[in-house]
């Protein structure tokens, strides 16, 4: 049946338009992951609203190819100057720059090629062949099950954003308050509107995303402004057919890590580039390598972190569920098509669900033979200085803002969000959390009203049914593990990216 719906799918392909916009969306994703400061999120958060006003068999592939685009072609800068371009890629700096001292560059930029197309085909098929299987098994859920789904996807994002489990949870639970602004869906009451009109319909979600992720991460930057990067010649040392061969084990462990991961809702490919790089180190024989220019930590790293990309599609598409930030504004883009993600999505809109598959196995293609581009001549740009660079992305944000909703309002939306963002990260407060409570919040109220209302205002109903007492259990053993630990685990995942 998987395969009858996906030749169904296929007829995506026979449109030129399609392919052209996920072509063009891998080219605009690799420029970004190349351009160190121009994350996937915000590249993905400044475009969506674009899409918005086209055919779904268009937008869609274009936003799907620069998130997978970008957080591939972080690794160029990681390799040639030793800053990331992506977060997702800073497991890669620390063998890649070692590579690139010694005049190996173009063999560490084709390992991280290589690396994250073998990972984003294992992770597609993993896609295509599980998220049936799980929409199934979601049809079940009731109200009490999504409810509990909720709160856990919360839970797990709170634990694992940044050192301190207390300011993952507040950061959570500003954006759960920012999602309560606006009219009550039962009773039709004002909340925290403050008197204003503007405020009625609630928050605007895609103004807000494009100020926190990418206005932020411009006033962050722009207090060190760089003139130009270091020498980005990427030397002539092709990568061997037996140098590729050796790292196959690493490839296909990391890989499934990172479709792991991509799979549970709140964990990123910033996350699963250093647990696989962490498991491949353990696992190596060589471990002494590891740090000082190794090519399986650079294999072990990017099919870890590209992994994520499918993978965080089944949540979305299975529950409605983000997996990472990019699905959050990604879940905007679909519900903006008409498509709203969940267990009825496959059965309403099957075609367009395995269309996209196509495009996902199609784009792996693509994406090698972009990234063979890539390695030849991008690395130049990350000379580009940034006071060039972010103007042109300032512009770009504030069209993007007005253009969701033509609101001047929306514009004010985005300010305050970038000014939000800023002072989170300047204090150590994850941002992710916040955006990911705010997508669940409504999802979270609406079950638990409908579980209140079955079971006549009885919690019970939560132990009486075994999905859900089970995914309580898993709350409660991520919040006593995360308190056990102290929350020392993400702080495994911190990373200078400068080196002296």
């Amino acid at each position: 049946m998987v395969i009858d719906s996906l030749l169904a799918g296929l007829a995506f392909l026979a449109n030129p338009w399609t392919i052209l916009a996920a072509g063009f969306g891998l080219v605009v994703g690799i420029v970004v992951g190349a351009l160190p400061g121009l994350t996937a999120t915000m590249a993905v958060a400044v475009l969506s609203p674009f899409t918005f006003f086209m055919d779904a068999a268009i937008g869609i592939p274009f936003l799907l190819g620069v998130y997978k685009a970008a957080i591939y072609a972080g690794s160029i800068p990681a390799i040639t100057i030793n800053t990331p371009g992506t977060a997702a890629a800073a497991a890669t700096a620390l063998d890649g720059h070692w590579l690139a001292r010694r005049g190996q560059a173009r063999k560490a930029l084709e390992m991280s090629l290589y690396a994250s197309v073998f990972g984003d085909l294992f992770a597609t098929f993993v896609l295509i062949f599980a998220a049936t299987a799980l929409a199934t098994v979601a049809l079940r859920f009731g109200a009490p099950e999504f409810a509990a789904l909720f709160l856990f996807s919360l839970t797990m994002i709170a634990a694992v954003s940044g050192g301190s489990m207390v300011k993952g949870l507040i950061s959570a639970a500003i954006g759960v308050f920012i999602a309560c602004i606006g009219l009550d869906p039962m009773s039709g009451y004002n909340r925290f509107t403050f008197g204003s009109v503007d405020l009625m319909g609630g928050v605007s979600l895609v103004p807000l995303l494009i100020g926190m992720f990418a206005l932020s991460e411009i006033l962050i930057r722009s207090e060190s402004l760089a003139t130009g990067a270091a020498d980005a010649a990427i030397g002539r040392e092709r990568l061997s057919w037996a140098e590729f061969r050796a790292v196959l084990p690493t490839l296909v462990r990391s890989s499934g890590i990172g479709a792991f991961i991509g799979a549970l809702p709140g964990l990123g490919a910033e996350i699963s580039c250093w647990i696989a790089y962490g498991v491949a180190k353990r696992r190596s024989k060589r471990p002494q390598e590891y740090g000082r220019g190794s090519l399986e930590g650079i294999a072990a790293a990017e099919s870890g972190n590209n992994a994520v990309c499918p993978a965080a599609l089944v949540p979305l598409l299975v529950f409605g569920i983000p997996g990472d930030t990019v699905t959050a504004i990604l879940l905007g883009a679909f519900m903006a098509q008409g498509l709203t993600p969940g267990p009825m999505l496959f059965e309403s809109h099957g075609a367009t669900v395995y269309g996209l598959f196509a495009i996902l196995l199609a784009t792996n293609v693509m994406l090698l033979g972009f990234g063979l581009l890539a390695v030849r001549w991008l690395p130049r740009i990350t000379l580009l200085p940034d006071g060039l660079l972010f103007p042109a992305v300032t512009i770009l944000c504030f069209a993007g803002a007005y253009s969701v909703n033509s609101s001047l309002f929306d514009v004010f939306v985005m300010v305050a969000g970038g000014g939000a963002g800023y002072l989170m990260r300047k204090t150590g407060v994850p941002v992710p959390p916040l955006v990911i409570g705010l997508l669940l919040a409504p999802g979270l109220e609406n079950s638990l009203r409908q579980t209140m209302m079955l079971s006549d205002n009885s919690l019970s109903i939560f132990v009486e049914r075994p999905i859900a007492a089970g995914i309580l259990a898993l709350i409660a053993l991520v919040v006593l593990g995360a308190a056990a630990r102290n929350v020392t685990i993400p702080n495994l995942f911190r990373v200078q990216w400068r080196f002296k």
